[in-house]
C-alpha cells in the first residue's frame, strides 16, 4: 500500500512531487507521459510536503510524535537536513522569499515556524485545534490555517472548525473565521493566485442527528 496523500507541482508545472505516506516514499511523475521517472525514500509515515520557490528542495513532513522535517535535494534525491517540527507535523507552506518554514503541528495546536538559514525552530504560534493545512498570500504577509476539528463541544446548537488567520510579521493570529454550522474533518486549504480568495475543503456533518 502506497498511501498517496500529498502532491506539489514544480513551478513550469512539468513534475509532480507525490508523497506516499504508507510505503515511506516520495514519487517524481512525469506530467507529459504520466509516469513515475524516479522514487526517493523518506522515512515514514509521510504527512504532508512542499516545494522551495526555486524548486531546488522539498520538504517532508514525518508524522510521528517527535515530528520531523527532512529536507531533500531534488536533484540527487538525497536528504540534506533534518529538523524537530513538533507531535505529527502535518500541512507544510514555503514563504515567498524562501527563508522560513510554517508547519502545522498538528496535535501541538500549533504552527511551527522555521528559520531555513539556521536550520532551527524559531518560535510557535497557539492555534485552536489541531492545524492540519495552511497557505501563505502572494506577497507572504498572511497565513491561513486549517484546523481540522471544531474547537469546542458538539452537543450544542452550533459546531463548526475555524479557520485561524495569522499575521507573519508578529507571529500572532489575528482573525478567526468560523466556518457554516456541522462544518469539520478540514483537510486542506489553498489561495488562488490572485490572492483574492481561499478555498479549504471540509464536510458538512449531520451531528445533531441521534
Amino acid at each position: 500500500y502506497l498511501s498517496p496523500l500529498a502532491v506539489v507541482a514544480d513551478s513550469a508545472g512539468k513534475t509532480l512531487y507525490v508523497a506516499q505516506s504508507t510505503a515511506g516514499k516520495v514519487a517524481v511523475v512525469d506530467v507529459a507521459s504520466g509516469k513515475v521517472t524516479r522514487e526517493i525514500a523518506v522515512e515514514g509515515p509521510l504527512s504532508g510536503m512542499a516545494l522551495s520557490p526555486e524548486g531546488d528542495k522539498l520538504y517532508v513532513a514525518q508524522c510521528v510524535p517527535a515530528g520531523r522535517i527532512r529536507t531533500i535535494d531534488v536533484k540527487t534525491g538525497k536528504a540534506a537536513a533534518s529538523i524537530r517540527a513538533g507531535h505529527c507535523p502535518a500541512g507544510i507552506v514555503v514563504s515567498p522569499d524562501g527563508k522560513r518554514l510554517y508547519v502545522c503541528s498538528q496535535f501541538n495546536n500549533a504552527i511551527t515556524v522555521i528559520d531555513l538559514a539556521a536550520g532551527s525552530v524559531e518560535g510557535r504560534i497557539p492555534i485552536k485545534r489541531e492545524p492540519i493545512a495552511a497557505a501563505i498570500t502572494p506577497d507572504g504577509k498572511t497565513l491561513f490555517v486549517a484546523n481540522h476539528l471544531p474547537a469546542g463541544a458538539t452537543d450544542g446548537d452550533y459546531a463548526a472548525a475555524e479557520v485561524s488567520i495569522i499575521d507573519t510579521e508578529s507571529k500572532k493570529q489575528v482573525a478567526s473565521l468560523l466556518l457554516p454550522n456541522g462544518s469539520t474533518a478540514l483537510r486542506d486549504i489553498t489561495i488562488s493566485p490572485d490572492g483574492k480568495n481561499a478555498y479549504v475543503t471540509h464536510i458538512l456533518a449531520r451531528y445533531q442527528l441521534p
